[in-house]
């Protein structure tokens, strides 16, 4: 990788326009609201057994994507299109078809053990509930493909925003049209609904990306973005908490029931996740551009991760005091069983939204190799501290574990942070600074 000159490092940064905070924050959180929304209406049709088999299928899917295409690839996409200022449309051309064969085949995968799970009731909803498996998990993979190309190359952040929002807000406006009228769309119809209007939203965010250069603008070097994305992986998923590793194994090893009970501590700590990735998202390119101005990009993190404390603050205390009668007033008194465990996990999510923070700091500066080792480790240890909280049937000795491993991650990550600084150069582009060039004389 050379070295670029300082004049072209400042035109870099110069050249990259950071998307606000607080608008992506913002965004990410109203999703997440009208997620939770969605869940609350889905639980009330479906009740605890269905509202497992539905969580399972969006495990799987999820699962399924964050393994493969979803996880180091979209952030590699980002730092690579940051740098190099190349349109997302230019850069990744000719990708999509070799993806969506992996795609395919880890979604396959995903819903076979859909399958094994609910062997016991083999039927047509069964084979419906595995497509939709498959389709979870492409829908997350070009998802989250798509939006590390657009904070990468700099799309209007409003589109960002609202690509965002507007499905889930359908999905809101549709269950809640069910309710009324007392139409239960039970455990198959519920997943398909909302994939019907993720769809949309993906057709949306290909429309929101930048024009391409022409036929002779650079693209991103395949084998160097395999590299980059190997490297930041499993850093990229996070496995502690980005394969919902342990809604995953709560699901095999316990049982639907305790997986719906156990989802509705996930659903109140999701806005801890959602808050965590959008201010890492937003860092990352801005980081990636700052690498030769380490004074500048120091500050940004000191301000970035302050930032990210104070908001997970903010929203972890008033759950933890209101916790026992927001489940009650929300999803129900059927769940309140899950409001001990609820506790715990969300304490849990505060510190996990911060580690997604510190991750994003030691990807730009290239140490994405240590994030995955402390990630992979952890995610480990966990794995296996669930399957003794599974001997003894306690999901609360679950959300205990998470809390721990959380703890741990914070202080491994923010030592690996504080003993790095900026790498001191960005990548070489060559025709891609021109091509840069045309597009903001364009």
């Amino acid at each position: 990788m050379s070295t670029s000159s300082p004049a072209a490092s400042v035109s870099a940064a110069e050249r990259h326009r950071p998307v606000p905070w607080w608008l992506l924050a913002g965004a990410g959180v109203l999703t997440q609201l009208l997620t939770m929304a969605s869940g609350i209406m889905a639980a009330r049709m479906l009740g605890v057994e269905g509202r497992g088999q539905v969580l399972l299928v969006a495990t799987l899917g999820a699962v399924a994507a964050q393994l493969t295409l979803g996880g180091g690839l979209p952030n590699a996409i980002t730092k690579q299109l940051a740098e190099r200022g190349i349109p997302a449309r230019d850069g990744l051309r000719g990708l999509a078809r070799s993806w969506l064969v992996i795609g395919v085949a880890a979604g396959a995968v995903g819903a076979a053990y859909f399958v094994f799970v609910d062997r016991d009731e083999l039927g047509v909803d069964t084979g419906l509930l595995a497509v939709a498996v498959v389709l979870t998990a492409l829908n997350a993979m070009a998802a989250r493909i798509l939006m590390g190309a657009m904070l990468g190359e700099g799309t209007e952040p409003i589109r960002i925003a609202l690509t965002g929002v507007l499905p889930q807000a359908a999905v809101v406006a549709a269950f809640g049209v069910c309710l009324a009228f007392g139409w239960n769309l039970g455990p198959v119809g519920v997943p398909f609904v909302i994939l019907a209007f993720s769809g949309g939203v993906l057709l949306a965010r290909i429309r929101s990306l930048r024009p391409s250069l022409g036929a002779d603008a650079p693209r991103l070097d395949r084998d160097e973005l395999r590299s980059l994305a190997r490297r930041g992986h499993v850093s990229s998923v996070g496995p502690i908490d980005g394969l919902q590793l342990d809604r995953f194994l709560v699901g095999s090893l316990l049982g639907n029931t305790m997986l719906g009970l156990y989802g509705v501590a996930s659903a109140l700590s999701a806005l801890h996740n959602v808050l965590g990735m959008s201010l890492a998202g937003v860092a990352l390119p801005r980081l990636a551009v700052l690498q030769t101005d380490p004074a500048a990009e120091r500050e940004y993190v000191r301000r970035t991760l302050g930032l990210t404390a104070v908001l997970m603050l903010v929203i972890t205390v008033p759950l933890e005091l209101a916790m026992e009668p927001l489940v009650r007033l929300t999803f129900g008194t059927e769940f309140l069983g899950a409001v001990e465990c609820a506790r715990w996990v969300v304490l849990a999510a505060s510190m996990l939204g911060l580690r997604r923070v510190l991750i994003a700091v030691l990807q730009a500066r290239d140490h994405a190799r240590y994030a995955s080792i402390v990630e992979f480790v952890l995610a480990a240890a966990l794995a296996v501290g669930i399957v003794v909280a599974a001997l003894d049937d306690s999901i609360v000795l679950v959300g205990i574990l998470l809390t721990a491993v959380a703890a741990t991650a914070c202080l491994l990550l923010g030592f690996g942070v504080l003993v790095t600084t900026a790498s001191g150069h960005l990548p070489g582009s060559g025709s891609a600074e021109s091509a840069a060039d045309g597009a903001a004389g364009a």
